[in-house]
């Protein structure tokens, strides 16, 4: 390809299918050693392509059918097609604001839901390749504009419907979890926000303190703490510049082939007390459920008994539809000490278990070196304390 072209034209001339595919035998470090072919900056974008193709499809699969041009930094950053659906669902209007474009895959999903999108970033390489890559989306409604947020919202009289912001939480130190800490700064925009928006939304991490959340913005209308399988992805947080209304808290899990779960603190619970009944099987809320704190009210709501008023462990006798969480049958439980668990091991022949401890004083390092336990198996061993302040160990085994 004729290095005289200009960067913009040669991504935009480049086949980039039929290059991952003649070089995935390839690792990008022997990419690098070997190509002298094109520019050193075409290069070192290619072998960005190679590291992250390998394991995009997943995450962004419209974007990798489409062959879209990835960088690490905005790829790592960026929300997976399947949780900016969900937010942009959220919503829709005739214009939105994205003051922390990125990769552009939130943009992809608001851009479903809104005639027109205006997404800044201040990365100008980056700003090229999303450019190029809403080309190959067939999308003509986004517009992207190299700039930073704050000189954006400074020189901006247009109003819109929606703000969105997903702040670079990246230091020098690591990832950080307050609102002062991330690029752009919100508590630094918000006035400049209310001006031009009724509705910001924010994407946080999903360590953020939901307490910390609350104190620190006053207009917070309702927060979202969404997870996949296994674990919470991000928090969500709706800042509504209008008359204060009470904050709500929905728990959502986003279904992989299968409809999203929902549970939300405005759920009327079925029993005010649920009934006492022999346990049969043993339940670990997913956790955005412990995350949002819903989890007494998740349990009544299924009539579940809770192990102890603080616990996040419940036990009953049916397993609730589309249980938000890990169900398990319960073998045995069993009071602790060190010689009756390893009786127990040793009669049962349990060499390798999945080990769980909540409110319990022993970390699970030590409690699989005092029993010298393998990781993995069949068999999960929870270790907890119940409201009488008895150490115990329950013995489960998942269901199907």
């Amino acid at each position: 390809m004729s290095k005289t072209l200009n960067f913009s034209e040669l991504i935009s001339q480049f086949d980039l299918g039929q290059f991952l595919t003649e070089n995935k035998h390839l690792s990008a470090e022997k990419y690098l050693l070997s190509s002298k072919d094109n520019t050193k900056e075409l290069n070192s974008l290619l072998a960005q392509q190679l590291n992250i193709y390998l394991k995009a499809k997943d995450k962004i699969p419209t974007f990798v059918s489409n062959h879209c041009w990835l960088t690490t930094k905005s790829y790592e950053q960026a929300s997976s097609e399947s949780s900016a659906l969900f937010k942009s669902n959220l919503f829709s209007g005739e214009k939105m604001l994205d003051l922390s474009g990125g990769l552009g895959v939130d943009d992809w999903a608001f851009s479903k839901r809104f005639k027109q999108v205006i997404s800044v970033d201040p990365d100008d390489f980056l700003n090229t390749l999303v450019k190029e890559n809403n080309k190959r989306l067939h999308i003509n409604t986004i517009e992207r504009i190299t700039c930073t947020a704050e000189d954006f919202l400074r020189n901006t009289s247009e109003r819109f419907d929606l703000i969105y912001l997903d702040a670079d939480r990246r230091t020098d130190s690591g990832k950080a979890f307050f609102l002062d800490q991330g690029k752009p700064n919100y508590l630094d925009l918000a006035d400049q926000c209310a001006l031009i928006c009724s509705k910001v939304l924010l994407k946080l991490s999903p360590m953020i303190d939901i307490t910390y959340l609350k104190n620190a913005i006053p207009q917070l209308a309702k927060i979202w703490v969404v997870g996949n399988k296994n674990e919470v992805k991000e928090v969500l947080a709706l800042v509504a510049f209008e008359p204060k209304n009470s904050l709500k808290i929905e728990a959502v899990i986003i279904g992989e082939n299968t409809e999203n779960l929902y549970f939300s603190d405005t759920d009327k619970e079925e029993n005010n007390s649920p009934e006492i009944v022999e346990p049969i099987y043993f339940f670990e809320p997913h956790p955005c459920i412990i995350k949002s704190n819903l989890y007494q009210i998740y349990a009544k709501k299924n009539n579940l008994q809770l192990l102890a008023s603080q616990s996040i462990y419940y036990y009953g006798d049916k397993i609730p539809k589309d249980f938000m969480g890990r169900t398990f049958s319960l073998v045995q439980t069993i009071e602790f000490s060190k010689t009756t668990v390893k009786q127990y091991l040793a009669t049962t022949k349990i060499k390798k278990a999945n080990i769980s401890k909540r409110n319990f004083p022993l970390e699970v390092s030590e409690l699989r070196k005092m029993f010298q336990l393998l990781e993995g198996g069949e068999d999960y061993l929870f270790f907890a304390t119940n409201e009488q302040k008895e150490k115990l160990m329950f013995h489960c085994k998942k269901t199907d």
